[in-house]
């Protein structure tokens, strides 16, 4: 799909992986709804015309369906959904406080999966309704942010890894889904990523997890993630799969 005059949602769009994902969008002529549980926007993007902010709780459905509404009310249509809002826990499964608590096992799994599913079919359901566009007539492109711990779940984890496995699993059967109404469905992967999370960590906590790490030896670009967000959405070819972005990274 071609970026440039195209209307993309980016789910926590705010900052992290979802600002870098939204700056890459802009920068390549698209228009941006953001999606996000925050109050407001840096002045950056609060700036910018070409962007839509609706604060939305990804998990609350009649919320998600209006905020999705509002995006295609102001730019028209929905091409491009990008999910990345996420939340990270850990905690052991029996530890001094007893056992991992169900609600906080919920919540994750609520936001990081449910969530994710509430959006993109929101958003499906505008882009079946789209003209077909370009050689391939293409409506529409759902991209989805796994996570490496879907496939190589840490101790502590269990919850986080439960939910990016889950999104990992909707790929393939999304995409089959979804294929007659010529939507494809992509999901991405990343390793450590120099986002917040990453970036407030202990210095001794960062460098054991750099060390595992195989080459480039450091922590990834939020805007090589973007490129990559990109990328999948331009190649139309690529369908039904979930892409790592990790340097080798198997932990």
């Amino acid at each position: 799909m071609d970026i440039r005059g195209s209307v993309a949602i980016v789910t926590g769009g705010s900052a992290g992986l979802g600002l870098a994902a939204v700056r890459a969008l802009r920068e390549r002529g698209a228009r941006v709804g953001i999606l996000d549980i925050a109050e407001q926007l840096s002045p950056e993007l609060a700036k910018d015309d070409e962007i839509l902010f609706v604060r939305t709780d990804v998990t609350d459905e009649e919320a998600v369906a209006a905020a999705v509404g509002k995006v295609a009310g102001r730019f028209g249509r929905v091409d491009i959904c990008v999910n990345c809002a996420g939340i990270f826990f850990s905690a052991p499964l029996v530890g001094p406080q007893g056992v991992h608590s169900l609600a906080a096992f919920r919540k994750v799994v609520d936001i990081n999966l449910n969530g994710t599913f509430a959006v993109l079919a929101q958003a499906a359901e505008r882009m079946v309704a789209n003209d077909a566009a370009g050689d391939d007539r293409e409506c529409g492109v759902i991209v989805n942010v796994s996570s490496i711990r879907a496939f190589d779940g840490g101790a502590g984890g269990m919850a986080y890894a439960a939910s990016k496995g889950g999104v990992a699993s909707l790929t393939l059967s999304l995409a089959r889904e979804l294929a007659p109404s010529r939507i494809r469905v992509i999901s991405i992967a990343p390793g450590l990523m120099y986002t917040d999370l990453l970036r407030n960590l202990p210095e001794e906590a960062k460098a054991s997890h750099l060390e595992k790490v195989q080459f480039p030896k450091r922590f990834g670009d939020p805007a090589e993630f973007a490129d990559l967000v990109c990328y999948v959405v331009e190649n139309r070819y690529i369908n039904g799969e979930t892409i790592r972005i990790d340097a080798a990274l198997r932990v």
